[in-house]
């Protein structure tokens, strides 16, 4: 198995093989999916140092119609208020990349304008040299995290009791880097 320090230089995302998304419970009945378009990441080897840095376009999810729907999420303040606040960021605090293939990202989630700490758990893999003499690592990342952390606290209450919006989102950030030259 590749290891951390096995990596050195600054690995880019390539976004057409990345996906950035989350989901959320929807009236105790189903689950809600969406994801980002416009995501960056990096992720930065220097020594025995790793950081990861990402944003995404809060305009960039992938929430298409209703129009009122999309206007409600998307810019409504009960959610990602992307007029104030149009960006979405992660900065890593610690990256632990293991011999087995664990990772564990310490960071803050920056969501509204407001800064959250958030652990990441997942799997790392690589470094893979691709067909084009490239190099190539990957991230499969998880957290679940509570909507109110961020001020997005929108409820209502079915006829029969519960809510209609969970209050846990499930975040997944599925990452491939590419080397830069």
């Amino acid at each position: 198995m590749s290891t951390a320090r096995e990596l050195n230089g600054t690995y880019e995302l390539d976004a057409t093989h990345s996906s950035v998304a989350f989901s959320i419970g929807h009236m105790s009945l189903s689950t809600f999916h969406a994801s980002f378009g416009d995501v960056e990441a990096r992720l930065v080897a220097d020594g025995a140092r790793l950081a990861l840095e990402g944003r995404t376009r809060a305009e960039s999810v992938s929430i298409g119609e209703p129009a009122e729907f999309r206007e409600h999420v998307v810019h409504g303040q009960d959610f990602l208020h992307a007029r104030s606040h149009p960006e979405l960021t992660f900065t890593s605090r610690a990256v632990e990349l293991r011999r087995d293939g664990a990772a564990t990202v310490r960071g803050v989630l920056a969501i509204r304008g407001i800064a959250r700490d958030v652990v990441l758990e997942g799997r790392y893999r690589g470094p893979i040299r691709d067909p084009f003499g490239g190099e190539r690592v990957a991230l499969a990342l998880r957290a679940t995290v509570d909507r109110r952390a961020w001020e997005m606290d929108w409820q209502m209450e079915l006829p029969e009791g519960g809510d209609a919006l969970g209050w846990d989102v499930d975040v997944s950030a599925d990452l491939e880097l590419v080397k830069a030259t």
